[in-house]
């Protein structure tokens, strides 16, 4: 039986470094809640889906569970700051197969909302962005390029080259890492200074003009209440319960921050103050930055006529006039118009401005693989790092092949599918490790209270402080789960979703006790290695 450090954990530190400080933590958490490809589409179907909710009301009710998670994730990444330290957490507060279980669904659930996700996403918004400018300009190529883009083998080629070149970019480091974020931060900030002021300061009227003068020959500004109105759409005001009952909607378009939090925090400089300021600034940011392309997209277009078209869009496809979506690009595009400079401008930085979004969810879900390994779950290799760019290069290249398939089932499966699979799945699995917040402080593992901040540990009624947010937490988050659960437009296809994760979260378990069996006829006793937090 193993008796030594080295033995349970394979060696004595994890090999990996540190590069990130503070400002990168809130650049990669902001990053993962919000990258301007994510406004492609989310207005639409926000506002096509909740009729009579309100976007910025729904995402301030929603910074409330938000910041129940950020709480939890505070203490889970400074209690035990390893790469993938909510597995680690999980796996030794609770138990082992238990804790293995449910981060494999947990990876498997961020792989496919995240990178896989996203890489698609990407390809999306540069045909949207490429149609939108080839049509107002009579641009062809733009628009065959991006017509392929939108269907399934394009949509895969991109997605399946992206990969790759994230891949490169994740095993070469920390410097190319961070080279890419503040490149694609730059781009970022001109695009949304450019969507802002462009968008703030076009009227209904001005915008009407010019959607009649390039959009007219298939439809009208005000065409578009007619045909809306004829397939069974009336206007519902804004209202305090439609805005509450799309708060669960607001929570995921919220969430990411614990994303970052829970996987490199390992990699993080200062985590005492690190992590704290990147999760509240990073949930702050994102509130501010879609709530302004909110209200600007809205008082350029209207937000009636624009709920009309997003409501024709998502609800009667068969009565929607246009032979493309009503991206917020198309809608950027048309702002610009006639100012070709400018629609270029816009265009391009809305591309480019996501090039930094895609590597930071890949390179983060990839230290799950790194962090099983290390625990000898699954092959110890998956542990290695890369000698030269200390990064973990096979857990990298796992997550890659992974994604790969993924991508596949994602292009012929279509979005819906993923939707509906990872929006319940994503709220439960904060629900679930907000319980064992709830019983850290009476596990033996109640001594890592003094390593957290001290109003954690003040109690109230004999209760720890965390705990009582632990409890908080896990019951707005159930309910939300619930929510979701039960509103047909986003739960299409759940029963495919349930098979799926539960399966992964019993895999998980099987998995565990196969390796505890094969390590113990190896002389080694994997268990140890849970009683104590891994060396960094």
């Amino acid at each position: 039986m193993a008796s030594s450090k080295e033995e349970v954990f394979i060696r004595k530190s994890s090999g990996l470094v540190r590069p990130f400080g503070t400002m990168d933590a809130v650049l990669i958490f902001t990053l993962i809640i919000f990258s301007i490809l994510n406004t492609t589409m989310q207005f639409n179907w926000f506002h096509g889906f909740w009729p009579g909710a309100d976007f910025v009301g729904s995402i301030a009710f929603a910074l409330i569970p938000t910041m129940l998670v950020a709480l939890v994730y505070w203490c889970v990444a400074v209690a035990m700051p390893r790469a993938g330290s909510d597995y680690v957490w999980f796996a030794r507060v609770v138990h082992p197969a238990i804790g293995f279980g449910w981060s494999l669904l947990y990876f498997y659930m961020y792989l496919c909302a995240a990178f896989v996700t996203i890489c698609f996403a990407f390809g999306y918004t540069t045909s949207m962005a490429l149609t939108a400018w080839g049509i107002l300009y009579n641009i062809q190529p733009f628009v065959d390029f991006g017509t392929w883009l939108q269907s399934q083998w394009g949509s895969f080629v991109f997605a399946l080259v992206i990969m790759v070149i994230y891949t490169i970019i994740g095993i070469a480091g920390s410097k190319a890492v961070k080279a890419f974020l503040y490149v694609g931060w730059a781009f970022q900030i001109v695009a949304l200074l450019t969507y802002w002021v462009v968008l703030g300061t076009t009227t209904p009227s001005v915008f009407a003009a010019k959607w009649d003068q390039l959009m007219g020959g298939y439809i009208s500004y005000n065409a578009v209440y007619t045909a809306a109105t004829s397939a069974g759409w009336t206007w519902t005001p804004i209202n305090l319960s439609a805005t509450v009952a799309s708060m669960a909607f607001g929570f995921m378009i919220l969430s990411g921050a614990a994303f970052g939090a829970g996987t490199i925090t390992g990699e993080i400089r200062n985590v005492n103050r690190a992590i704290p300021i990147g999760l509240v600034l990073a949930n702050l940011l994102s509130f501010g930055i879609w709530s302004l392309c909110n209200v600007t997209l809205l008082y350029a277009t209207d937000i009636k006529w624009f709920t009309a078209l997003s409501w024709l869009w998502a609800n009667h496809p068969e009565a929607y006039p246009l032979p493309f979506p009503p991206s917020t690009p198309l809608m950027l595009a048309i702002a610009t118009h006639p100012n070709q400079a400018l629609t270029g401008i816009a265009m391009v930085t809305f591309v480019l401005a996501n090039i930094a979004f895609p590597l930071v969810t890949y390179i983060t879900a990839a230290r799950y693989w790194f962090a099983w390994g290390f625990d000898r779950l699954v092959p110890t290799k998956l542990a290695d790092v890369h000698p030269r760019f200390k990064t973990p290069h096979i857990a990298l290249i796992v997550t890659t092949i992974i994604a790969m398939i993924s991508g596949y089932l994602y292009a012929y499966l279509g979005f819906a599918n993923w939707f509906a699979a990872v929006s319940t799945i994503m709220v439960l699995s904060y629900a679930v490790i907000s319980l064992t917040v709830i019983v850290f402080p009476f596990t033996r593992w109640k001594t890592l209270l003094d390593n957290l901040p001290k109003f954690m540990s003040k109690k109230i009624a004999g209760v720890p402080f965390i705990s009582i947010i632990g409890l908080i937490a896990a019951i707005v988050l159930f309910y939300s789960a619930y929510a979701v659960a039960v509103n047909p437009l986003l739960s299409a296809n759940f029963d495919l979703a349930a098979m799926l994760f539960g399966g992964l979260f019993i895999a998980g378990i099987i998995i565990y006790y196969i390796s505890k069996e094969y390590h113990k006829r190896q002389g080694i006793d994997i268990t140890l290695g849970f009683k104590e937090v891994p060396p960094a």
